[in-house]
């Protein structure tokens, strides 16, 4: 109990840090509706006062359906404010806030909505997703209630170790030939002298791989889990960039030559993708600029999912759904995670 209090104030205090930059981020992209899923999560945090929970998150709920995400985030704030130890209003901030690309923000909210009595269950099932974006190992082998399995948990004590790192050029630029069903696009990875063939998945975090022959040597299992063996990848390259020690799954399911690269792996990247070039340009630092030359489309990460907002008084798109496939034909797009954009140039 004690060391759970003394991590309690540290994540107050990182929170209290980190708050003065949640609120600029929203607005650049205009309305957002469809914030329903992420408002409803909070409702049911603590089951024991949903009527007051509802009632503490209705004036975003309102905000949301309107397509107003200004309104909905102040709502939040305005919310998290007025009763700064209610676990609803906590972990609604941060469930929105890391939807919106701001992981470490909405992990500290979520932690402390669990110190103020929140679901243990349900937080740590958001936790897990959100540690395994930003990396946390650490935090994520000591996750309290979590869903992992014993491997996974093992996997996370080990790579905790390690630390997962991307070394290489500033800037690399590897083929990208997009997919129409299914995943995004593919790009080649290399594994000691063998290529894959990975498909850029939003639905998958980590690497999977079909099978343990491919790239032998180089993948540390940890456990055979309920999905299949797990483990580490200790070496992987996107062109001039080398990924080292990333969580990986096999699926003996995928045909040989194939692979598929989880969107938090491909996203933390900064990606540029001109599928007309049959291109993408990969950032080591996983930072992009500002682009004041093209059109910021709202991202939702959804842990699993991606979803776009796209026009506003209308829902958001899942970025593999016809929709959003159509928005991002025929121009560069570039995905710029720290403010919960998708960059789209303009159309060629």
């Amino acid at each position: 109990m004690a060391g759970e209090r003394a991590g309690g104030s540290r994540s107050m205090r990182r929170g209290r840090r980190a708050g003065g930059d949640h609120r600029r981020r929203t607005g650049a992209c205009g309305r957002l509706p469809g914030v329903l899923l992420v408002i409803s999560f909070a409702t049911m945090i603590a089951p024991a006062s949903h009527a007051q929970n509802v009632r503490a998150v209705r004036p975003a709920t309102d905000a949301a359906a309107n397509g107003d995400v200004e309104a909905a985030e102040r709502a939040l704030y305005d919310a998290s404010r007025r009763a700064p130890r209610d676990p609803a209003a906590r972990a609604a901030l941060g469930e929105w806030l890391a939807s919106r690309g701001q992981l470490q923000s909405g992990a500290v909210l979520l932690e402390e909505a669990r110190l103020f009595g929140g679901d243990a269950v349900r937080i740590a099932a958001r936790l897990a997703h959100l540690y395994t974006w930003l990396r946390d190992w650490q935090s994520l082998a000591a996750l309290p209630a979590s869903p992992l399995t014993a491997g996974e948990k093992a996997r996370a004590a080990v790579l905790a170790d390690r630390s997962t790192s991307v070394m290489g050029a500033d800037t690399t630029v590897v083929p990208f030939a997009p997919l129409e069903v299914g995943a995004l696009g593919r790009v080649p990875i290399v594994l000691g002298s063998d290529t894959l063939w990975g498909e850029i998945d939003p639905q998958e975090e980590g690497i999977v791989l079909p099978g343990l022959g491919r790239g032998a040597g180089l993948v540390e299992i940890i456990a055979d889990d309920r999905r299949g063996p797990i483990g580490i990848l200790r070496a992987a390259s996107l062109g001039e960039l080398t990924l080292r020690d990333v969580p990986v799954r096999v699926d003996a399911s995928l045909g040989a030559g194939r692979a598929r690269v989880g969107f938090d792996v491909f996203a933390l990247l900064a990606p540029t993708v001109d599928a007309r070039a049959g291109t993408v340009t990969l950032r080591r630092a996983g930072r992009v600029s500002e682009r004041s030359d093209a059109v910021g489309a709202a991202m939702l990460l959804g842990f699993p999912g991606v979803r776009l907002a796209l026009r506003a008084g209308e829902a958001p798109v899942p970025i593999a759904s016809p929709a959003g496939r159509a928005a991002l034909r025929g121009r560069p797009w570039t995905v710029d995670v720290r403010r919960g954009v998708i960059w789209m140039d303009a159309a060629r």
